[in-house]
């Protein structure tokens, strides 16, 4: 989901935290450089040549200051892109300059330094260059795939597509071929390949500027295959050697010294330099490159970003266990004008590298952790071209401004352009009012997958945009694209911009829609990354007074999002240090004690207590951003927080991220999983306030959000939701495709590769193959029906075609399956679950004709597709009765509690289970069939 940022309270005097693409808004885990939002926006930030120059003539600032000042911005937004995108897994994201050396950003730093972990696939680039070093193979060495690889007690399994012609070395780092470079490790030496590591810096500490670094392993010992695809214990590293390395293999074999620091004045510090030919460096660049766009990080979809990528992906097996834990490591490279290949990866022109760290995770997720990073990066260095504002001509815009406001009430009004300034590029554009609201929702929303949530977000956004026109009316705009005011990138038709269908949709769908309070006037629609548990009373938060919508509600979804609870531990150094950069918290020299005073009925820390040489107060919102804007905004997520002491620590337990004021984006993400409209969602957030203007006001179905037990796969509990509005989404559109055979008709959108589709229709031939096996065992002969499979394009489409909830995998009517979009089902793991369960229904519905009772049928269902024990922990304490479990299953009262639910679909499995155990399987396909 997407996440939001702080908004500023007025004249209040408040600096508005940081704001992010993924869900809250977080700064470097280093302290920032201090540069506020005005002196952004005068010194205009570029990014490269004119574009500094251009910065230079209008600032004042000399072309090197400029590049320094924007380098600093951009790593501050590359350093909350990859917290956002790791968000609460454990694992570790290094963004690596790999013409310097410098640590761009960098999130968990102990795991980058310290921890050492085998390398999996993601060694085999550097055995590809050994191997080529020492003759082994060469540019079209090929081998076909045998798919498996044995070899004395060790074996592996190919994951690439089975029907692969003879790979190249090219082709095998593309697909990350186990058996191609199990059978290289066969004929390579140790030396060679051992040499070649340590060339690179493996096996020795890399020299970070960090201290407490782990120097990894490199040994001695006896030669073995599998070395050479990065498995056992032969050879181990950190993630801050394997980002070294990488920098060192693609900008021309320079082997740095990482170090952590400022742009400005950084001197790079060679520490080798590795011979690396360039037709060497040739194979194995196509090869990483094939990897994002065909090949084992396929299904990040970083070939559809603006820039070139190219990246290798790994999945190691832990030593003497058998949890898995995925890398990735993608670099970019500015783009050519003649689109050569050869040129975009060049050595000189590499400028970035990522590398992400999924501990029990796998190499294609962490591709995908590292797509949002690589996003914003792209996003930082484009260069939208637009005349240059000048602030010096206004002409009456605030008279301009008052009278289009002065329109605001009536229905039929046109809503005006916007002049949004763009501050990195110091430049302004004048926009269409839906092409802003969709540019604002396209940064703050990228991350949202629920229509129902987007849509809310998109009314929350246009309103703020109407009622603020004018915000910055004496710098001669109406909105800056910082969080002052709201993110904002370039979404209109001719931006070139990808915008996600879903996004379009919802700002198209609620077109001309506004949020209004009981007066009928505009409402103030702020809205942040996660509220906490309870939004935030405006009144108690930045003073002032609250409209009766802004005084704070109850939130009982976010709980269990990222940033349901959070803990900080501040050291006694640092946080004396934060507070003696504030006249309002600078205690002296010594810092006694930290309390909260006062908390207001939210749970925020209306006003805290600092202790030292002397005693101040001061407001909770203003103790957080002081702190973070000391230390980084990624401490003190929210003024949610209770605080403790231990030692020379300050323990800080919270919940929440952002202001918590208004929508709450997380339990808004929540809310419509469980299917509520966007109008329930935005009457939860803003209590006394409707939607209006164009579409009237709320309906009957919006008012009316009722749990109902159905059928469904995944979470068990489904919720009953109104169809949205009649209209079809943009993406019923989209041209089909269809893959058929003589059992099943697969119908998918274009945008699914076929061989994904291929992969779906064998996991529906192999699990009804399966399962008719089991059935013929129990002496039972079945005409299984031929099926559609009808795979969505969206969770919206998938609810509006079926009417069941958006938490709801798959539905089944007849001899039709409908199931949601690919790549959500893969997300949560449970596209096999779930076409085994819908089959299942299918196979008792033709054997049973239709009678067999609701208890066996999902009992059976639930066991047949393995997701028994994911159930039986919901088990109620004293068992159910048959009676009562079918009684519960047809019941459709609205007022039945999502665990009693659950309850009953467990009470189910559990009874299925017991006829299992005591008569076996082939009894209970009797009692189904009769």
């Amino acid at each position: 989901m997407q996440s939001r940022r702080s908004l500023n309270a007025g004249n209040a005097g408040i600096l508005p935290a940081f704001s992010s693409s993924n869900r809250n808004f977080l700064s470097r885990w280093r302290r920032p450089a201090r540069l506020s939002l005005v002196a952004a926006v005068a010194i205009g930030v570029a990014l490269f040549g004119w574009g500094a120059l251009r910065v230079a003539r209008h600032s004042r600032l000399s072309p090197a200051s400029a590049l320094a000042v924007n380098a600093e911005l951009i790593d501050q937004r590359l350093q909350r892109a990859a917290t956002l995108a790791l968000g609460d897994r454990r694992g570790t994201v290094i963004v690596m300059d790999p013409q310097t050396g410098r640590v761009r950003a960098i999130v968990n730093p102990d795991i980058a330094f310290q921890e050492n972990y085998p390398l999996g696939s993601a060694i085999k680039p550097f055995t590809a260059l050994a191997a080529l070093r020492s003759g082994v193979i060469d540019e079209d060495s090929r081998t076909l795939c045998h798919e498996k690889y044995s070899h004395h007690a060790f074996q592996t399994t190919c994951s690439h597509p089975r029907d692969l012609p003879p790979l190249n070395p090219t082709e095998a780092i593309a697909y990350s071929c186990n058996y191609y470079f199990s059978t290289v490790g066969e004929h390579l030496k140790e030396e060679s390949f051992r040499s070649t590591l340590s060339e690179f810096g493996f096996g020795r500490k890399s020299g970070i500027n960090a201290g407490g670094e782990a120097t990894g392993q490199l040994q001695r010992s006896e030669w073995r295959p599998q070395n050479a695809i990065g498995e056992g214990n032969y050879f181990q590293a950190t993630p801050i050697q394997v980002a070294n390395a990488y920098t060192a293999l693609v900008n021309g074999g320079r082997v740095f010294t990482p170090h952590l620091g400022e742009p400005a004045g950084f001197a790079a510090d060679v520490q080798a330099n590795v011979e690396i030919k360039g037709l060497d460096r040739e194979v194995i660049v196509k090869g990483m490159r094939g990897a994002v766009r065909y090949g084992s990080a396929e299904k990040a979809n970083l070939y559809s970003l603006p820039i070139y990528i190219f990246g290798k992906t790994g999945t190691a097996t832990e030593i003497n266990g058998f949890r898995t834990h995925g890398w990735f490591i993608g670099i970019a490279s500015q783009t050519a004008n003649n689109g050569a290949a050869e040129s975009e990866a060049a050595a000189d022109k590499v400028n970035l590298v990522v590398l992400v760290f999924l501990n029990r995770g796998h190499g294609f997720e962490a591709a995908e952790v590292a797509r949002p990073i690589f996003a914003e990066f792209a996003s930082e260095i484009s260069n939208p071209e637009s005349e240059i504002s000048s602030p010096n001509k206004i002409s009456n815009l605030k008279s301009q401004i008052s009278g289009l406001k002065s329109q605001i009430s009536d229905p039929k009004s046109q809503t005006p352009p916007v002049r949004i300034h763009l501050v990195r590029e110091n430049i302004t554009r004048k926009v269409a009012f839906e092409d802003y609201v969709r540019g604002v929702v396209a940064a703050e929303g990228s991350m949202e997958t629920e229509p129902e949530a987007l849509r809310a977000l998109a009314i929350a956004v246009r309103t703020f945009a109407l009622k603020n026109l004018g915000r910055h009316a004496r710098d001669g705009y109406d909105f800056c694209n910082s969080t002052h005011c709201e993110r904002y990138r370039p979404a209109d038709l001719d931006s070139g911009v990808s915008v996600s269908p879903l996004i379009l949709e919802a700002v198209e769908a609620t077109r001309g829609e506004f949020l209004r309070d009981e007066s009928n006037e505009l409402a103030d629609s702020y809205f942040s990354a996660s509220c906490g548990g309870a939004t935030a009373n405006m009144a108690t938060l930045w003073g002032g007074n609250a409209p009766p919508y802004l005084r704070g509600v109850r939130d009982e979804y976010c709980g269990t999002e990222a940033h349901g609870k959070w803990k900080d531990i501040v050291p006694y150094t640092q946080l004396l240090k934060a507070l003696q950069s504030d006249p309002r918290t600078n205690v002296g020299e010594q810092l006694v004690n930290v309390s909260v005073l006062r908390k207001d009925a939210t749970g925020r820390a209306e006003l805290i207590a600092v202790e030292g040489n002397r005693r101040v107060t001061v407001k909770g919102w203003d103790f957080k951003i002081i702190v973070g804007r000391a230390l980084g905004w990624n401490l003190l997520k929210s003024s949610r927080f209770e605080i403790a002491r231990a030692g020379s620590n300050f323990i800080f337990h919270g919940s929440g991220f952002g202001h918590g004021l208004g929508l709450c984006q997380e339990g808004a993400h929540v809310m419509a999983e469980r299917g509520a409209t966007y109008r329930q969602i935005l009457r939860k957030y803003f209590p006394s306030t409707h939607v209006a203007n164009g579409k009237g006001p709320s309906s009957s179905a919006d008012l009316m959000w009722r749990q109902k037990p159905a059928r469904q796969q995944g979470l068990l509990v489904s919720f009953q939701r109104a169809l949205p509005n009649g209209r079809a989404s943009a993406s019923l559109l989209q041209a089909r495709l269809t893959l058929r055979s003589e059992d099943f008709r697969v119908s998918y959108p274009a945008t699914i590769s076929q061989r994904d589709a291929g992969a779906l229709l064998g996991l529906l031939q192999a699990s009804r193959k399966s399962l008719l096996a089991r059935v013929d065992a129990a002496g039972i002969k079945v005409q299984f029906p031929a099926l559609e499979v009808y795979v969505n394009e969206t969770t919206g489409d998938f609810v509006g075609r079926t009417g069941q909830p958006a938490w709801a995998a798959a539905a089944t009517k007849g001899s039709r399956i409908e199931l949601q979009p690919l790549e959500t089902l893969k997300r949560r793991r449970i596209l096999e679950t779930t076409v085994r369960h819908e089959l299942v229904h299918t196979l008792v519905d033709a054997i049973g004709h239709g009678r067999t009772p609701r208890w066996l049928a999902e009992g059976l269902a639930l066991h047949l597709a393995g997701e028994g024990r994911m159930v039986a922990r919901y088990e109620p304490r004293k068992r159910m009765s048959i009676e009562e479990i079918e009684k519960q299953l047809a019941d459709n009262k609205s007022d039945q509690s999502a665990n009693a639910m659950r309850a009953t679909y467990a009470a189910a499995y559990s009874e299925v289970k017991r006829l299992i155990d005591s008569e076996g399987e082939a009894s209970v396909w009797k009692r189904v069939a009769k």
